[in-house]
């Protein structure tokens, strides 16, 4: 799950806030019990992390490649972006409603304030992201290939794959062109993109509407030319990215 699906997930699971969790199960080998009875006192997300906060310590939920979560929150379904396991991770039970998760790492924080630790200037859906830090930090990975500078969550904390094959395509770059390749405006003009896309991939999954807006990722044709999409991993992540060879560029 990508960070614009944990910003509408904890949208959806605000009313959890302030309420006391009346059961917990799960698979998970860390010591849930401390859970049972416990008060919710915030839900928040920093790039890809979903943090339930409670009194004296935190849970971090990450939900790793393929992790989801399902909810019924006030009676309302609501639900991750991919398909569930046959068992939760760890799933909790309120007064109102219930979550679990599936396929993700979940750890236990001894930190009554967690979110003071988090740097929001570098989330790039964060009323603090600061692009200027952004072109700054490229600029310092100038050896890098930029897919992997615009997975790295020290720097674009919510980027996920989708994000950056979008991106890439939009600005019309290959993920394998080094950053240190790039123009300063080639440069702006990812750090904007990173930002305007992750907030338009916001807007369409609210609507159900992400999978049918995407230009690139998955998809056979460029939607420039027409021609064939290259699909392989690319990078020292090693990620899938799709592209055009014709009309991304090495530089730019």
């Amino acid at each position: 799950m990508e960070g614009p699906s944990l910003f509408l997930a904890r949208e959806q699971l605000k009313p959890f806030m302030r309420r006391k969790v009346l059961n917990v199960s799960g698979n998970t080998k860390i010591e849930k019990e401390r859970f049972q009875d416990e008060v919710v006192k915030d839900i928040f997300v920093w790039g890809k992390h979903l943090v339930f906060q409670f009194d004296r310590f935190a849970l971090k939920v990450h939900f790793l490649l393929f992790g989801t979560f399902e909810a019924e929150v006030n009676g309302i379904a609501v639900t991750g972006d991919y398909k569930r396991a046959r068992v939760p991770r760890l799933a909790f039970t309120f007064a109102n409603g219930a979550i679990r998760m599936y396929n993700c790492s979940v750890r236990i924080i001894e930190d009554a304030h967690l979110k003071r630790s988090y740097d929001f200037s570098v989330d790039v859906l964060s009323r603090a992201w600061d692009p200027a830090q952004a072109l700054k930090n490229l600029k310092e990975n100038g050896g890098e290939e930029i897919a992997d500078v615009l997975l790295d969550q020290d720097i674009f904390a919510g980027v996920g794959n989708i994000i950056k094959n979008e991106v890439l395509s939009l600005v019309h770059i290959q993920p394998e062109a080094k950053v240190g390749e790039l123009s300063v405006a080639k440069r702006k003009e990812i750090v904007a993109q990173a930002r305007s896309f992750s907030r338009q991939f916001l807007k369409w999954r609210r609507v159900f509407m992400l999978r049918k807006n995407l230009k690139v990722h998955r998809r056979a044709q460029c939607p420039y030319c027409g021609g064939k999409l290259t699909h392989q991993k690319t990078g020292r992540r090693a990620r899938m990215s799709h592209y055009c060879l014709k009309c991304q560029k090495r530089s730019g």
